[in-house]
């Protein structure tokens, strides 16, 4: 099923739950509850979305998307000048749970059990992602690219459509429900929260690698102490918040390096390393080479 909302709505339609459908929306204005009616993506092609989900705000805007599951509630607040444009898609739990299935044992139609339990229980990771970083998010911009080319066109939507979406969406999401085990807290909310936390975190570093990062600020303003914000970090993805700042230094260096448009003085400085003995010294650790080497070559 498909539908296309444009103008001014004051609520949103009684629609089917726990079924798979796409929405396409252009609103200058909206307040209402949120119908979770299924398993649910909230993406922002255009403007500025505001959500409230359990209890969680979130502001998605355009290139980012919110996703949750049916055992969460909430509300959307849209108020622009220009229509924002967004994308709503349900996937059936059954979907999900039968693509679930297939992931450990092709052969069977029943689902991996701790998995199934994930995603189509109230213990689900809800959240909000870029979509540049995301498999699920890739597929969101491909398909805003076409509707956007005829909103109104009447469209029937294959169940092919939504086993590579759900497909897309454990892809994202298996990594993140063993980052989720890794949290020692018998709570599934306070594990949820901690990785939103070390999650935004992570975010802030990947924007900012090159800069000079101040560890103990990030963990500020993640609200926990530099010890605990470096001990869930380092469970989480399994390297130290440095360590990490490094890595993202050196691939961007590599990047730089083969674009053979900069001196190494150059690579070193725009990677944001201090200076290049320390950047040549990273460099041949995590490469087995120096960057002089791949200049001469």
């Amino acid at each position: 099923m498909y539908n296309f909302f444009a103008d001014h709505i004051t609520n949103t339609p009684a629609l089917p739950r726990q079924s798979s459908m796409i929405n396409f929306s252009m609103l200058k204005e909206l307040y209402c509850p949120v119908p979770f009616r299924s398993f649910s993506i909230k993406y922002v092609g255009d403007g500025c979305e505001k959500y409230t989900v359990n209890g969680n705000k979130y502001l998605v805007e355009t290139g980012n998307y919110l996703i949750a599951n049916h055992f969460s509630d909430g509300f959307i607040e849209i108020d622009s000048k220009k229509p924002v444009k967004g994308i709503c898609i349900d996937v059936a739990p059954s979907i999900l749970s039968e693509v679930v299935a297939s992931h450990r044992r092709p052969d069977t139609p029943f689902a991996d059990i701790s998995l199934d339990t994930f995603f189509n229980t109230p213990n689900f990771f809800e959240n909000q992602y870029n979509s540049a970083n995301t498999n699920v998010g890739k597929f969101l911009k491909e398909l805003d690219i076409e509707l956007s080319k005829n909103p109104f066109q009447q469209r029937e939507i294959s169940s092919e459509f939504y086993f590579s979406l759900a497909e897309k969406i454990l892809q994202d999401h298996v990594p993140i429900y063993k980052q989720l085990q890794t949290i020692q807290s018998l709570k599934p909310e306070t594990k949820k929260e901690l990785l939103r936390r070390i999650t935004k975190a992570k975010e802030y570093i990947d924007g900012n690698y090159v800069s000079d990062i101040d560890i103990q600020t990030v963990a500020s303003e993640s609200s926990l102490s530099e010890y605990h914000f470096f001990r869930l970090f380092k469970a989480i993805f399994g390297i130290s918040p440095h360590q990490y700042i490094i890595r993202k230094r050196l691939e961007f260096s590599m990047f730089l390096i083969k674009q053979g448009n900069y001196s190494i003085t150059d690579v070193a400085c725009r990677s944001g390393f201090s200076d290049i003995y320390s950047f040549s010294k990273s460099f041949k650790n995590h490469y087995g080479t120096t960057p002089s080497s791949l200049f001469k070559a």
